[in-house]
C-alpha cells in the first residue's frame, strides 16, 4: 500500500467545480477528479458575528501526491469564486498499482 491525497474543494456550483477540475486536469496537477453535489452546507458568516447562513453547492475531490498540493491550491485560489474556500487534503492509502497510475499521470 503507498499513499495518494484527496485534495476536497467546496465550490458554489457544478460549473465552477468542473471549471477547476478540468483546469488542474490539463496542467497534469492530478490524476482525475470526482464532483458531488452538495444539497445543504451551513455556517457562520459574516465572521464573528453568530449569523449562520445556508446554501447548496459542489464538492470537488481530486487524486494527487502529497507535493503536489501548493500548486493546487495556488491554481483553485486563482479559479474560484470565493475569497476564503475550503480546500483541504486526506492522505488515502491505495495499491501499488493505482499509486503508480496517478503517478503516472501528474507532473
Amino acid at each position: 500500500m503507498k499513499n495518494i491525497i484527496w485534495i476536497l474543494i467546496n465550490c458554489n456550483n457544478l460549473k465552477e467545480a468542473d471549471k477547476i477540475g478540468k483546469s488542474l486536469l490539463k496542467k497534469r496537477l492530478i490524476s482525475c477528479f470526482d464532483i458531488f453535489s452538495r444539497l445543504k452546507t451551513s455556517y457562520f458568516w459574516p465572521p464573528k458575528t453568530g449569523k449562520i447562513k445556508s446554501g447548496k453547492g459542489a464538492m470537488l475531490i481530486t487524486e494527487t501526491l502529497s507535493k503536489n498540493f501548493s500548486r493546487v491550491y495556488k491554481v483553485t485560489k486563482l479559479i474560484h469564486s470565493d475569497k476564503l474556500p475550503f480546500i483541504g487534503a486526506i492522505k488515502v492509502s491505495v495499491s501499488d498499482e493505482y499509486y503508480d497510475w496517478v503517478k503516472s499521470e501528474i507532473v
